[in-house]
């Protein structure tokens, strides 16, 4: 019995040009051409697929996102629709009241769309939930606030007479993680909830993520999800760098769809909380310039250490400060698993643009934060936003460049992304950064999720659908790419990997 599939009577994008017909067998793309050509190809037996009109691209790639942080999305509290602390308290009190055992977490919180534009403070926060801990996460990721019980057990019970940890509740960058245990108490991972966040991926084209600063228990459950044959797709894991010694041992099984392939570490913070490291005052705070983290003797030698471990660095680098001194740490590093990346890379003035060109590393971007960082002119000044998310001018100066969603801070559609990269807007018309001479095309849109995210994952070859590759692909349900551009993750109606559907209902 043959293994063969002859997907005919749509269009197909190979990633460099368009064609009739695909033949696969197996996990491997056998033909593309046309009808006639790909038939004398196809084996006797060959389950024949009419695509109707459709369009085939190659299986998507997200290069950064948080897959145990999205799994635990699912079940924290929503405070995206929260637009006062009034109401905020409120829906905690009714939340507490449905869940009356362990920490309620939420997620989501942007002081931009709150009337009052601050902080709920710990007082707060007690007066609608006490008798346990609270701990609310701003939409960047890179703080929260928490209520007294929160910060009782992060800190001790003599919290509120010492001096160590936040004073006002507020926790950022390295204070969040005394804060972890109460938020992996309030939201477990399990196996089966990983495998769901992993189909529900995979129904919007994906066929590989890089899943970032992975802890022990995502990493365990990857494993165990791994070992049972129950991975939909590609996982590259990126562990903190301080864990590579420890996570170089682990070998991956013959088959294995999970990978450990680099390490993460921080160079800063976000803009939202202004923890971005920035030249210069932010414009609506002068007192601050960001956060900058780590030392460079440190990072420098744990570096040397990740590289002679095959291990590829990958340093969250998004103000312009921290971005150059990401291209110094980086210059002329190599490692065996994947290649040395700059995570978001925000912010890139002329002055950053030449260390970037010398350092030649990948640069993993978020083009769904042009859509979503509405606010960033009033945080950096109009001139210097006009530097943020500058795709064309990198691409230009031939920067490989890899699209990701860095999910769950911000939407997990890959084609949102392309949208975002091709319109430089959202769908009011706001954007982070409007300048029209830095949108991409289409297609190079496309290839940011295609090769260029793959690539930044270690599997340079993915990507693209010539003789040879692997058999993943994505058929559409429109026959234009841009038309799936504009319609986002329902124009998917199939997601194949290594030559077999992921989505029910699929063919084969």
């Amino acid at each position: 019995m043959t293994e063969a599939v002859l997907l005919v009577g749509g269009r197909v994008f190979t990633g460099r040009r368009y064609a009739e017909a695909l033949l696969v067998e197996g996990p491997r793309v056998v033909a593309v051409g046309t009808e006639a050509q790909t038939r004398r190809e196809a084996p006797t037996g060959a389950d024949r697929i009419d695509l109707g009109s459709n369009l085939v691209v190659p299986g998507l790639a997200d290069a950064h996102l948080h897959l145990g942080e999205l799994t635990r999305e699912r079940e924290a509290l929503d405070l995206g629709p929260m637009r006062s602390i009034s109401a905020l308290q409120e829906h905690l009190r009714q939340r507490a009241e449905e869940r009356p055992r362990g920490p309620l977490v939420g997620r989501g919180l942007d002081l931009e769309t709150l009337a009052e534009r601050r902080w709920p403070t710990v007082a707060e926060l007690d007066a609608a939930v006490a008798d346990r801990p609270v701990v609310l996460q701003h939409a960047s990721g890179h703080a929260a606030v928490a209520n007294t019980a929160a910060l009782e057990r992060a800190y001790g019970p003599a919290y509120g007479d010492r001096a160590e940890g936040p004073r006002n509740g507020v926790a950022v960058e390295e204070e969040l993680d005394a804060l972890g245990p109460v938020v992996r108490e309030g939201l477990p991972l399990t196996p089966e909830a990983v495998e769901r966040t992993m189909r529900e991926l995979a129904a919007l084209g994906l066929t590989a993520v890089g899943t970032m600063n992975t802890g022990e228990e995502e990493l365990a459950i990857l494993r165990q999800l791994d070992g049972d044959g129950r991975l939909p797709f590609r996982v590259r894991a990126y562990p903190p760098l301080g864990r590579a010694p420890e996570v170089a041992l682990l070998r991956e099984r013959q088959g294995s769809q999970l990978r450990v392939v680099g390490v993460k570490a921080f160079l800063d913070g976000a803009f939202g909380p202004r923890t971005a490291s920035i030249r210069g005052p932010y414009a609506d705070d002068p007192s601050t310039e960001g956060i900058d983290r780590g030392d460079d003797a440190s990072l420098s030698g744990a570096l040397d250490e990740a590289c002679r471990l095959g291990l590829g660095p990958a340093l969250h680098a998004i103000g312009d400060r921290a971005v150059q001194r990401a291209a110094r740490l980086l210059s002329g590093r190599q490692a065996e698993r994947s290649p040395p990346r700059i995570e978001h890379a925000s912010l890139t003035p002329p002055p950053v643009l030449e260390a970037l060109r010398r350092a030649g590393t990948h640069l993993v971007v978020q083009p769904g934060f042009v859509a979503s960082d509405v606010w960033l002119s009033a945080r950096l000044g109009p001139e210097r936003a006009r530097w943020a998310y500058a795709f064309r001018t990198l691409s230009n100066l031939g920067m490989p460049l890899a699209g990701s969603s860095d999910a769950p801070y911000d939407g997990a559609d890959p084609w949102r992304g392309m949208r975002a990269a091709v319109r430089r807007q959202d769908d009011l018309g706001r954007s982070a950064n409007p300048w029209p001479d830095q949108a991409l095309t289409e297609v190079e849109a496309l290839t940011l999720y295609g090769q260029g995210a793959h690539g930044a994952l270690g599997d340079p070859g993915r990507g693209q659908l010539e003789p040879g590759a692997t058999a993943d692909f994505v058929v559409l349900s429109v026959r234009r790419l841009g038309d799936a551009v504009r319609l986002g993750g329902s124009a998917v109606r199939e997601t194949w990997a290594r030559g077999r559907p992921l989505l029910p209902g699929g063919h084969g």
